[in-house]
Formats: structure tokens, C-alpha cells, sequence
């Protein structure tokens, strides 16, 4: 059953809404500053200097943590109120039957040493989306709060969901929110002890940011009902797993099961003429997979056009998949255009691939019948 992408929110280095943000991304502006704390080699100088991300400015400075996630996810809801002039937290009949979907950063006590050795349970319901209830007012109930840690595959993995949950009638609408930062010192460390950060030694790096997405899905009838604007239909949802972390799997990945995952969401054997927008940060493996895959899939793909975001916003990890789906669903909102579908792909470092095709909100098989 095809989702109703009603609404959306963004905040990024390149704009405090989704709308410029995605603009920016189409233009290809971008803000990158160094990151006091951080120092990597410059090969011409030789000295060490700070390492360049992409922070939003005004927005992150001086949090951590949850508090950083709520800051950035706090302003992609009160965005997504705003763009799709949805109810107001006064209207708690629309958002009683809503399910709040929570995307992070895989919860790595490596990667965030807060965490001590054992992780919470209750820590992204109760602490951080609940926080995020209290300081949107949205009356959503903790009961309806669900968590996906999942990183790059986060959002992909909560689309699953809430496909379940709206086709089989327990929600009317989903409200998945995604967030992560590259740029808080734990996580700078982290990939620096790995040696994934983009320098002069390390060109295949990765630039580090920060973003926060906000989507809302809808059933087909209730936005109807309710006369609610389309951004764009979700047609199709595919989440697979290789089998093993890309540590394991190293420069061996080669991208057959995402060949198999975009074969599988195709709607015909035609090629395809739309964007591919995926979460390439700049990492050989990455590269490496997307490669295997277009091979695989030869003039199936031959006139797709490839979009990344990490060039404007570097690495937003487990944003990504909500950036992608705000990029795709903004595109259609250009007027007329050769391309009437993109996928959003995403590569998980735990090996988990996903696939989303979304259509134009005028698609040719949008709408049920």
C-alpha cells in the first residue's frame, strides 16, 4: 500500500528549513568550517590543523548527546508543522493516532562512552522522545513512541513499520523523526582512532555534519479526509541485510544485494530515468558498493542521475535517510520534470542495505483504488 509523504522538516548546515536546505543541496552550496579539537595532517604545510565538517551554526554549539539530537529534532518538527500547515498540538485527535518513530545512531558505548558499559532501554523513549514531546506539546502518547537505532537504515527501517501499522489499521500516520551529529568530540575521536575522517593522508575519508529530518506518513484516506497536501507517494520499501558489518565485509562488498533491492522496487524492467540520491560520504567501501550495484544492473541504470547530499552537508549518519526522502520529495515540487520517481539508497556500516522509491504526489499509480 502506497504511503502518503503529507509532510516535512529539516534542519541542516545549509538551512534552518527544509526548503532551503534542499535548495541549497540543488545548488550545491555548501559551509563547511574547521572544528576546533580535532587535528588533522595538511600535507602541504605539514602541521596539524583542525579537521572540516559541517556544523549548523547557531543551532548545535555547546550540546552533547541527547541534547544535541533534541535540539535539531525539535526544529525539523516545528518545520514540518509549518511546511505541510498541519493541525496544532490543540488538535489532539490528529496526533492521538499518531505513532512517534525516533531514528538514531546505533546506541555504540565506543562511539558514545556516556553510555557506559550497558545501554538503557528506556533511554530513547523515555529520555529523548519524551523531552522532544514536552518541548513540541505534541500529545502523542509514550505508548505510541517507538525507537530505531539503526543508523543509515533507520528511516528505511521505520518506513517498514509504518507501513505495517497504518495498513493494518492500528495508526492513521507516523511521524518519524531523525537525527545524528558527526561533530560531537566522542564521535570525532571515534572515527579518528579509525581513520575514517578526510584529510590529507586520508582522502577517502569522510567530512563530518549534523542534521535533523522530520517525516510525516499518512494513509491514503486519512490525508484525504482531512484534504492534506502530498509531497510525495512511498511506493516502495526494501530493507535487506548482508550478513555481516562492513568491517567484516571490507573492500569485498560489491553490491549485489543492493542491485537486488533496487531490481526489486523497479517497477518494470524499462530503464530508469529518475534520481538515485545516495548516502556516498566520501569512504571507499561505500563507493565501492553503489559501484557493484549500477554494473549489476547495466541500462537499467544507464540514465539515472546520481544525487548526493554529503557534498553540501557531509556525513549526517543516521539523518541521511530523512535528508534523501526530503531531497526526492522537495524535487517533485519543482514543476515538470523528465524524472517522476526517485529512490533513496542507504548503506549501513552493520551491513544492512534499503531502497525507497517515492513517486511524484500526481503518480501514475499513486493513488488506490
Amino acid at each position: 500500500m502506497p504511503l502518503a509523504l503529507t509532510s516535512l522538516g529539516m534542519v541542516s548546515s545549509v538551512g534552518n528549513s527544509v526548503v532551503a536546505s534542499c535548495a541549497a543541496i540543488r545548488a550545491g552550496i555548501v559551509r563547511p568550517a574547521p572544528v576546533v579539537g580535532t587535528d588533522v595532517l595538511d600535507l602541504q604545510s605539514g602541521e596539524m590543523v583542525p579537521v572540516t565538517g559541517h556544523p549548523i551554526r547557531g543551532v548545535t554549539e555547546g550540546f552533547l548527546f541527547l541534547g544535541l539530537w533534541v535540539r535539531m529534532a525539535e526544529r525539523a518538527i516545528q518545520d514540518l508543522l509549518a511546511h505541510g500547515q498541519l493541525p496544532g498540538p490543540a488538535q489532539t485527535g490528529f496526533w492521538n493516532t499518531c505513532e512517534l518513530m525516533v531514528v538514531t545512531p546505533v546506541l555504540d558505548p565506543i562511539r558514545f562512552p556516556i553510555l557506559g558499559e550497558s545501554v538503557d532501554a528506556s533511554l530513547l523513549k523515555e529520555e529523548y522522545a519524551g523531552t522532544l514531546l514536552e518541548l513540541t506539546g505534541l500529545p502523542i502518547p509514550l505508548t505510541r513512541v517507538r525507537s530505531f537505532p539503526d543508523g543509515h537504515v533507520g528511516v528505511a527501517a521505520a518506513m517498514e513499520v509504518a507501513s505495517r501499522l497504518i495498513e493494518s489499521g492500528q495508526a492513521r500516520r507516523c511521524l518519524i523523526v531523525a537525527v545524528d551529529s558527526y561533530l560531537e568530540p566522542d564521535t570525532l575521536d571515534w572515527l579518528a582512532r579509525r581513520n575514517r575522517l578526510k584529510c590529507g593522508d586520508n582522502p577517502v575519508g569522510l567530512m563530518p555534519g549534523e542534521a535533523g529530518t522530520a517525516l510525516l506518513l499518512e494513509a491514503a484516506h486519512a490525508a484525504a479526509e482531512r484534504h492534506g497536501h502530498i509531497d510525495a507517494w512511498v511506493q516502495g520499501i526494501a530493507v535487506a541485510d548482508t550478513g555481516g558489518p562492513r568491517a567484516e565485509a571490507g573492500s569485498r562488498r560489491d553490491g549485489l544485494l543492493l542491485a537486488d533491492l533496487l531490481s526489486s522496487v523497479l517497477p518494470t524492467t524499462a530503464p530508469f530515468q529518475g534520481d538515485l540520491i545516495v548516502d556516498l560520504n566520501g569512504e571507499e567501501w561505500r563507493a565501492r558498493a553503489f559501484g557493484g550495484a549500477l554494473a549489476r544492473l547495466g541500462p537499467t541504470m544507464a540514465d539515472a542521475r546520481v544525487v548526493l547530499p554529503a557534498l553540501s552537508l557531509g556525513e549526517v549518519g543516521a539523518a541521511s535517510g530523512g535528508v534523501g526522502v526530503c531531497v526526492a520529495a522537495r524535487a517533485f515540487a519543482r514543476g515538470p520534470e523528465k524524472a517522476r520517481e526517485r529512490m533513496v539508497l542507504s548503506l549501513a556500516e552493520s551491513g544492512r542495505v534499503a531502497v525507497l522509491r517515492l513517486v511524484g504526489p500526481d503518480g501514475v499509480n499513486a493513488v488506490p483504488r
